[in-house]
């Protein structure tokens, strides 16, 4: 029997969160954008049969109110190491999804200490060189939002809401609502720096039919974390962890954390 226990942290940022199971090492685990805790809880009660599993609706999304400020990714990741530290967890497995992944690179990079590995599913946080059509398509698109929004300082219209957006503007920015400014301020981070100076175990879950973050980005984090496996699931999309090969998931995943040196062994027949 999986016991959940909810919460709502009382800080400047609350966050709110779901903790399943119980036992050690515990498991935390971020969502990309636009998700919340709850596209997550599939994989995260199937881990909780054998450790504490903390689920976290990051601020802006879920029941987790909107921060503040306009924050980064770095902020992000303050605001998840605090409350690390507020549960009193040590020797983490933290695992993100996506903008979740970037969050938790952030993570990794400020606080190894913390964790014990890190696992990223389909991550953003790494430029990928695109063919010359789209880099040239990428400068225009660019340059127009900045024209449109110097014509609407100028003059008080509305030309960037109401013409450029509805016709150039991404998926998630047309669906960002009062996080657009944090995701136009975080989409771009590149963290391959910190990245590049992880040593912690890592772990790289892939979907190879993923076209929102391409395996290509799962190489070159791979090429840059000198501590990593790759593992590609082929055929699978964005969100691997749905349905049915959430059990494969967490078969990768387990054969990876008993692998760890001192790790205490759980079954990899999920």
């Amino acid at each position: 029997m999986v016991v959940e226990k909810a919460g709502t942290e009382s800080t400047d940022s609350p966050l709110n969160t779901v903790v399943l199971g119980s036992g050690s090492p515990p498991l935390v685990i971020l969502h990309g954008w636009g998700q919340s805790l709850e596209v997550m809880r599939p994989l995260g009660e199937l881990f909780a049969k054998y450790r504490e599993v903390h689920l976290i609706d990051l601020p802006g999304f879920g029941k987790s109110p909107k921060p503040s400020n306009d924050w980064d990714t770095n902020q992000y990741a303050d605001r998840i190491l605090q409350y690390c530290q507020e549960k009193k967890l040590t020797h983490v497995d933290l695992l993100g999804h996506s903008f979740g992944g970037r969050i938790s690179v952030r993570m990794a990079h400020k606080k190894p200490e913390l964790l014990r590995s890190l696992i990223l599913v389909n991550s953003h946080g790494i430029r990928l060189s695109q063919p010359f059509p789209k880099n040239i398509r990428a400068q225009l698109l660019k340059a127009g939002s900045g024209w449109c929004k110097s014509i609407d300082r100028t003059f008080g219209s509305k030309i960037f809401e109401s013409w450029f957006v509805p016709r150039y503007g991404s998926r998630d920015y047309k669906n960002a609502g009062a996080m657009k400014n944090i995701l136009v301020k975080t989409v771009n981070e590149d963290v391959s720096p910190q990245a590049k100076e992880i040593k912690l175990p890592v772990l790289l879950l892939w979907s190879g039919a993923d076209s929102e973050t391409p395996v290509a980005i799962g190489e070159k984090f791979h090429e840059l974390m000198r501590n990593s496996k790759l593992v590609v699931l082929p055929g699978k999309d964005h969100y691997p962890f749905l349905g049915e090969s959430a059990h494969l998931c967490v078969y990768h995943i387990l054969n990876f954390v008993n692998s760890l040196p001192q790790s205490e062994r759980v079954p990899v027949n999920a």
